[in-house]
């Protein structure tokens, strides 16, 4: 499992994969790229060894 981090269109967004690479959650789509690390930190609370990677 691991947390993709990505621009869409002007946006940052992010979504969490499962090892087959299959979408498991998604999050909405933030302005500021520090407003989708935050996102990304509290799912991350619940699952902390989790990589996240830029695409």
């Amino acid at each position: 499992m691991y947390l993709e981090k990505y621009k869409s269109a002007l946006q940052w967004r992010w979504r969490l994969k499962a090892a087959n690479h299959e979408i498991i959650a998604s999050g909405e789509s933030y302005y500021n790229e520090s407003d989708c690390d935050r996102a990304i930190n509290l799912v991350k609370g619940t699952t902390a060894s989790t990589p996240v990677y830029l695409r």
